[in-house]
């Protein structure tokens, strides 16, 4: 299986071990099968998404929507909680699941509404010790705001106030080995002016780090500082340290984006030897056999904390699950992804 690959590449646990069954469950239908082209995460492709995190740069990190577009969202919301729950008490035991029952208490058995599109995805990131996080995402309705805790509650109604065309969407709760975390999503209606989240980023605690977002989104993008409608995703996520704040550019809504976009990450990244380093390391080990690269960018995210600059995730919609791989197709690493737009 192609996990179990990667992970012997990358040197880590096999994902399996912990998760082969419901992933067994997830993915029943064969490979390529174009059923599985109608869901939330990638539309028209396989719901399977790898991704590089410069804050756990040696990871094997992937995200997936479970079962086929006949699950109702408030079924797999059920089936992802029930999974979540099973491997955070195997893996991190007893007081790691207590805490995500009562953290995700609310969206676990809240009412979904008629529009709900998927209902929950699943996450996690595996290292040479085995599962270091698991994670769901789980959908929210216009009334369950109020079901976050206060501290991101609060950051969250800030950001609405300053930002009008931002509106939740959904809701990450991750369980690792040492403590866990709670991310709120934000779409972005309309076109997005870099600088305008000067005031917003000054009000959260993290303006300081403007000019490192600035230069991380202006450099990948080639110089684009105005982000178009449809493209922004916003996260916010309560931290020791304060708020976090997570930029996601939705590829697939980026007109003409840089062709040599790997190259200038590349570039971005040779300012943290380090994290360059690791990013080829993870981009030759999750490239299969027969193929130029991982597979298509679909997502360029970057977070900043009031301790910390801004670092780089980079999501990919992997090759070689749809068809049998060809030694003279060429790497292609400009994506198409279409998140959940509400």
């Amino acid at each position: 299986m192609r996990l179990a690959r990667a992970a012997r590449r990358l040197g880590t646990r096999d994902p399996n071990e912990v998760l082969g069954r419901f992933l067994d469950r997830a993915f029943d239908l064969p490979l390529g099968d174009r059923s599985y082209g109608n869901n939330a995460l990638l539309p028209g492709s396989l719901p399977l998404e790898h991704s590089f995190s410069e804050v756990s740069p040696n990871a094997l990190r992937f995200d997936f929507e479970p079962f086929g577009h006949d699950t109702a969202p408030v079924t797999r919301r059920q089936e992802c909680s029930r999974e979540m729950r099973r491997a955070v008490n195997q893996v991190f035991g007893a007081p790691a699941l207590a805490w995500f029952d009562k953290r995700s208490e609310a969206f676990r058995g809240g009412t979904l509404p008629g529009t709900a599109k998927f209902g929950a995805w699943f996450g996690a990131a595996f290292d040479e010790d085995g599962m270091n996080e698991a994670k769901v995402y789980y959908e929210l309705g216009q009334d369950q705001l109020g079901d976050l805790p206060p501290n991101l509650q609060q950051a969250a109604r800030v950001a609405m106030s300053m930002l009008p065309g931002l509106t939740p969407i959904f809701t990450s709760i991750a369980c690792g080995r040492q403590h866990g975390g709670q991310r709120v999503y934000l779409y972005h209606r309309g076109d997005l002016k870099l600088l305008d989240l000067e005031p917003l980023m000054n009000k959260l605690g993290v303006g300081a780090q403007l000019p490192s977002l600035l230069q991380a989104i202006g450099l990948v993008l080639g110089g684009r500082f105005v982000l178009p409608d449809g493209s922004v995703i916003l996260g916010l996520r309560d931290t020791s340290r304060g708020i976090e704040l997570k930029l996601d550019i939705l590829l697939p809504y980026v007109p003409d984006p840089p062709q040599e976009m790997h190259g200038l990450i590349q570039m971005l990244l040779a300012q943290r030897p380090d994290s360059q380093r690791a990013f080829r390391q993870w981009t030759q080990a999750m490239t299969p056999d027969g193929y130029a690269g991982p597979g298509r960018m679909s997502v360029v995210s970057a977070r900043v904390r009031p301790n910390l600059g801004s670092r780089l995730t980079v999501y990919f919609r992997p090759v070689g699950y749809d068809q049998a791989p060809n030694r003279t197709r060429p790497g292609d690493f400009v994506d198409h992804r279409a998140m959940v737009t509400p």
